[in-house]
């Protein structure tokens, strides 16, 4: 269980005494058999390195995630695939031969693979590659589909249609970096979208519209801004001075955009989770201090709208994760009661949910107390119930 101390640092006496009581109601409160809940080390022991990013294809049926460990004395990030209903099939998501290398050019060609997001049929996903020579560049598995340039290409996001894939491209000369879109075909050309002085970063896609919405950053702070696919527009949709506004994404129903921001915290250091509709309601806060990562936002909406789940940046509490309504209402309630959370994923599979996040295996030797990723699976229905997870056997 968390320090109560270190809650009442983020959210205050009166705060901190209601999360108390939701902590204890909820880690005493026995599950009924409809909110079973089935959780379980999903990479221990595989691999010699902390995992981190996982993420569930859309059907949750297969989880890829990242490690960055050592191979042959030099430490490597790379990305895997694993399935969760087949008995556990395992794969690195780096092909043996690509489509689209060129003469002369192989697989070994690159040294790391940094990034990865699903396509919706789970077969032509995005790869972010460390090229020897070329910096990073963006590939399509099975598909003859490479972006590459002068400047680091990456932050890939297919589209929820998988017809589309958005990706940030760095100018060469260090001047910033636009989005870029290209259609998910063989031999298909990339389509610059924005050609702003400041730089376009973490593109997410509206679940519904074509639309895509992300942070700008300037010299006073980062906004957050949306491109409109449609009409080819491109338009601000949130500024707060000069704090930074990060990380966007849509809710579930495309209706409400989350992001994290700085605005509050003294030293710029702390970011919390906020909630507004875009022309209607003003920021809302509803989880503050969320850990962030270079690869995460720190944070994801439950399938239907109702919830965030977060880590949170409290090194006392163990970093906890955290559930919250997304309006407010209610301050976060521990979620889980593993040890040094980060990177939360989820999707919905039927009538369940299926989560994900890392956190360290307490069990393993000390020599091998690496962030694993593990699986939480509940009722769609009312996982909102579901705080105060143990650590499996």
């Amino acid at each position: 269980m968390p320090d109560r101390n270190s809650f009442k640092a983020l959210w205050g006496p009166t705060t901190a005494a209601l999360v108390a009581l939701l902590l204890m109601t909820f880690a005493s409160a026995p599950l009924n058999a409809e909110d079973a809940v089935n959780l379980r080390k999903v990479t221990a022991g595989l691999h010699d390195g902390h995992s981190f990013s996982p993420s569930l294809r859309g059907d949750g049926g297969w989880l890829a995630y990242g490690v960055r460990e050592s191979v042959k004395g030099t430490f490597q990030t790379k990305f895997y695939a694993r399935s969760l209903d087949e008995g556990g099939v395992f794969r690195s998501v780096w092909p043996k031969q690509h489509p689209s290398l060129k003469d002369g050019e192989g697989t070994a060609s690159f040294t790391d693979i940094l990034a990865f997001d699903w396509s919706k049929d789970g077969e032509n996903n995005a790869m972010v590659a460390l090229h020897k020579r070329k910096g990073q560049e963006v590939f399509l598995e099975k598909m003859e589909v490479r972006i590459g340039g002068e400047g680091d290409q990456g932050a890939p996001s297919i589209s929820p249609d998988g017809s589309q894939l958005v990706v940030v491209s760095e100018v060469g000369d260090g001047a910033g970096s636009d989005l870029w879109v290209i259609n998910t075909v063989d031999g298909a050309e990339p389509l610059q979208l924005t050609f702003t002085r400041e730089s376009e970063l973490a593109p997410a896609w509206h679940p519904s519209q074509q639309k895509i919405i992300h942070e700008q950053r300037n010299p006073l702070g980062s906004d957050i801004w949306e491109f409109n696919l449609d009409t080819f527009t491109h338009s601000s949709l949130l500024r707060l001075g000069t704090s930074d506004e990060i990380l966007p994404s849509y809710s579930p129903d495309g209706v409400h955009v989350a992001f994290l921001s700085n605005k509050d915290s003294k030293d710029g250091l702390r970011w919390d989770l906020f909630v507004f509709e875009p022309g209607k309601s003003l920021p809302k806060s509803v989880i503050k201090g969320v850990r962030r990562s270079d690869r995460s936002p720190g944070y994801c909406w439950d399938p239907l709208g109702r919830y965030l789940i977060a880590a949170v940046e409290d090194e006392l509490a163990g970093y906890p994760l955290v559930i919250a309504p997304t309006d407010g209402s209610e301050p976060p309630r521990l979620f889980s009661a593993t040890k040094d959370n980060m990177d939360p994923s989820i999707v919905s599979v039927g009538d369940k949910v299926r989560l994900t996040w890392v956190a360290l295996d307490e069990r393993a030797p000390p020599s091998r107390n690496y962030r694993i990723v593990w699986l939480a699976e509940f009722g769609l229905a009312n996982y909102g119930l579901a705080a105060g997870l143990g650590s499996s056997p």
